[in-house]
């Protein structure tokens, strides 16, 4: 090969390999991390930027519950549940990971999903978090599920239920979340009414006491701050999860509901005497860089939703979008450390 041109070739390579590191950088650097504001062996930073979906609101799934705006149906698929929005004017927001309480057993969802007004039913996946019950649990319905207040409340079984997908994975850390939390508070939070159930060992008085003090710092953390899109957070010195969402409205609807989940997360890992560092924002930034590289598969949520997995040694990357270039509409970034 003529040595002019090979040089010549060299060069363009290192050029389009130096152009590639500061895209994935800027992606990244395009967002400014505050914090890290801790309490215990949890410390959450908040991230900064500009909206990336304009001029929408949307529900939460707990809110539109509550409103009764939304109706999530059994369809006696454990893997399976179908959804629908019954406002006229309301746009619906679903996160992977949130649990609704009833049906024929209590499950999680896991994946995205967002719902336009009078959507009609709209199949979405979904994994049982609660083993043994397949009929009506007490006054509940059977046959439609009724409030979505809790998040799958550790990593692990974020990574079985949106990684993975294997509901026998699911249901063993549901039961290592309930012997740690149960070990750490000192009394059993497996409900009589359904022991298997992660809802409803969520939300144990004691253990709602025992959390009371971080949600007591966090959830008012927002008050002062401006352009807050998102969040990340590591526990005794780990980073753990982060997420980036459409637009500030949605993130400060959701909020609580993060607090509650990391705060319960973080009870449960909880040692006294662990000597760690905590990481600082510039870890944040580096993290979300390194987790733009890896392998990559794009799901069909449903027609005009998708979501693409990034997954490497050490990380994994979801994002729910729809449309492309520039009518691409990000609705969340989800980054879990593996």
């Amino acid at each position: 090969m003529n040595v002019k041109y090979s040089s010549h070739l060299f060069s363009m390579v290192l050029a389009l390999l130096v152009l590639l590191g500061l895209s994935q950088h800027a992606a990244a650097s395009q967002y400014r991390i505050s914090g890290p504001y801790s309490k215990h062996n949890l410390s959450l930073y908040l991230i900064h930027g500009a909206d990336q979906v304009k001029d929408q609101t949307y529900l939460t799934l707990g809110d539109a519950m509550k409103e009764k705006k939304v109706k999530v149906h059994e369809t006696s698929n454990v893997n399976q549940l179908s959804i629908e929005n019954t406002s006229k004017t309301e746009h619906i927001y679903i996160q992977a990971g949130d649990i609704v309480k009833g049906g024929k057993q209590d499950r999680v969802f896991s994946t995205d999903m967002v719902l336009e007004p009078g959507s009609g039913k709209v199949n979405i996946a979904s994994f049982c978090v609660e083993q043994g019950r397949w009929n009506k649990r007490g006054a509940e319905s059977s046959k439609v599920f009724n409030s979505s207040s809790k998040n799958l409340s550790s990593k692990e079984l974020r990574l079985a239920a949106r990684l993975k997908k294997n509901q026998s994975e699911v249901w063993s850390e549901v039961e290592k979340a309930q012997r740690k939390l149960s070990k750490k508070i000192g009394q059993d939070i497996k409900a009589k009414a359904s022991a298997s159930s992660l809802q409803l060992a969520l939300e144990n008085k004691k253990l709602a006491g025992e959390i009371s003090d971080y949600k007591k710092k966090y959830i008012p953390l927002l008050k002062d701050k401006k352009s807050v899109i998102g969040y990340a957070f590591s526990i005794n010195g780990k980073l753990n999860t982060a997420d980036i969402y459409a637009n500030e409205s949605l993130f400060r609807k959701l909020w609580p509901k993060i607090v509650d989940s990391a705060a319960t997360e973080s009870l449960a890992e909880y040692d006294k005497g662990l000597k760690y560092n905590t990481p600082k924002p510039a870890a944040i930034q580096e993290w979300m860089s390194e987790a733009k590289k890896g392998k990559q598969s794009t799901q069909d949520l449903k027609p005009g939703l998708k979501q693409d997995t990034v997954e490497n040694e050490s990380d994994v990357r979801f994002d729910t979008y729809s449309g492309s270039g520039d009518n691409k509409k990000l609705y969340r970034q989800n980054f879990i450390k593996k």
